[in-house]
């Protein structure tokens, strides 16, 4: 996203990607699969879905990545699991066990260290304001996506990501951007391919197969691997600047999401339902 923001406008750059991916992912239901069409029904839950997690979330983050390193924006990016577990709490009751807590504490002291002079970052407020929105934005539609189970995932991926690229269209439109041939540099061509291949095709299709087969604690791994995958791209390879309270204050995100979800798998382990002798002796005949 960081390499196809600098030559492509973000909005019309994020629409043509779920286009792109959206029409490859309907076609394999439509020719492969055979898939029924969708009912009228999950075309609203994919609307609502698509619009929280890839317009408010993934279109958004996009836009704020001219702003924000690109390793800053993914450790912002980090703290969904965070507000999952404070919405999880606050809208269903659901305990927050003391580990849980600790890695909540730690993660929102290390993107308030960031953010701090004292974090050295010099983050301009708005765009960071609008980064923590998008992770807050992917909360919300990961917690209704898991409620939305027993869809064909790809065939949800595809609706989600056309519902997506014309609310884009729209919002570019809106924007005043212009996408020109010229904008379509080898670097950014290069992008957007990736983000279509890698970031739509398998990575968002796989993540939606995660919240229908996983535990949300499995699921959400990879808010504490992104961004340290993110930061060694972005120091390595774009040359963004890196520093020892960049370090710290990534490492007190990574650790306290990692803590969150540790405790949440210990919790789902406990409470897990076990299966009565007699049942388990049948069970074993």
């Amino acid at each position: 996203m960081k390499v196809g923001v600098v030559s492509l406008p973000p909005f019309a750059m994020v629409s043509l990607r779920f286009t792109i991916a959206g029409a490859v992912l309907w076609l394999w239901c439509r020719l492969v699969r055979k898939s029924p069409l969708p009912t009228f029904v999950q075309w609203r839950d994919a609307a609502l879905t698509g619009t929280l997690m890839l317009v408010m979330s993934n279109a958004v983050f996009a836009w704020t990545l001219q702003y924000l390193p690109s390793g800053i924006d993914a450790l912002v990016f980090a703290l969904t699991p965070l507000w999952m577990t404070l919405m999880g709490a606050y809208f269903y009751g659901e305990r927050i066990a003391k580990l849980s807590a600790l890695g909540l504490a730690l993660g929102l002291i290390g993107m308030l260290y960031l953010y701090l002079p004292s974090g050295g970052q010099h983050l301009p407020p708005w765009p960071t304001a609008i980064a923590l929105s998008c992770s807050l934005s992917w909360a919300i539609g990961s917690l209704v996506q898991r409620r939305l189970r027993g869809a064909d995932v790809v065939q949800v991926s595809a609706m989600q990501m056309f519902v997506a690229a014309a609310v884009l269209a729209l919002t570019s439109l809106g924007a005043h951007e212009h996408l020109v041939l010229a904008d379509f540099t080898p670097p950014a061509i290069g992008a957007l391919g990736y983000l279509i291949v890698f970031g739509s095709l398998v990575g968002f299709s796989a993540y939606l197969w995660l919240l229908n087969n996983v535990s949300s604690s499995l699921a959400s791994t990879n808010a504490y691997i992104n961004p340290v995958v993110a930061l060694a791209i972005g120091i390595g390879l774009l040359h963004e600047r890196a520093s020892l309270p960049l370090f710290i204050g990534g490492a007190s995100i990574v650790v306290g999401v990692a803590l969150m979800a540790w405790s949440n798998a210990r919790v789902a382990r406990a409470t897990r339902p076990t299966i009565p002798d007699s049942l388990s002796s049948a069970l074993d005949i």
